[in-house]
């Protein structure tokens, strides 16, 4: 089978920025938003995206119709310890996360890290990522 495609909306040069730091809807220009709600993110009707991402340790599943609602519940789970200990060892890397979750637990008053800050402060284009997905059927 050939891998499925994104929909010529959202493939790369198009302009659409998605901060995943954020909701939806507040991630995604407003006017961008009302354009591309309602339009499938992928050519083929898919059950399942795989995520895998250089700027993160992990990969994330999203299910339909979840989409990028799904994308920033994940993001918005707490690091694991053993997530953690990847970075640990790596004294700028480390530096960088807890700085941007000081950010972000002054907003959220959540003190524990999240995925999230694994980010920093820069937002990343996440529909380059998109590795891999599974159809219906």
């Amino acid at each position: 089978t050939r891998p499925n495609r994104l929909s010529p909306t959202l493939q790369v040069g198009t302009g659409i920025r998605y901060d995943v730091r954020k909701p939806t809807q507040q991630g995604i220009a407003s006017s961008t938003w009302q354009q591309i709600s309602r339009v499938p993110a992928l050519e083929v009707p898919t059950f399942e995206i795989l995520i895998i991402s250089k700027a993160f340790p992990w990969s994330i599943v999203i299910r339909a119709p979840a989409g990028s609602v799904e994308l920033h519940k994940q993001l918005q789970r707490y690091i694991e310890d053993a997530e953690w200990a990847i970075v640990a060892v790596d004294k700028i890397r480390k530096e960088a996360i807890e700085k941007a979750a000081k950010s972000r637990q002054e907003k959220d008053k959540v003190n524990r890290l999240k995925r999230i800050d694994w980010l920093g402060d820069t937002p990343i284009d996440i529909y380059p990522e998109l590795r891999t997905s599974r159809r219906h059927g």
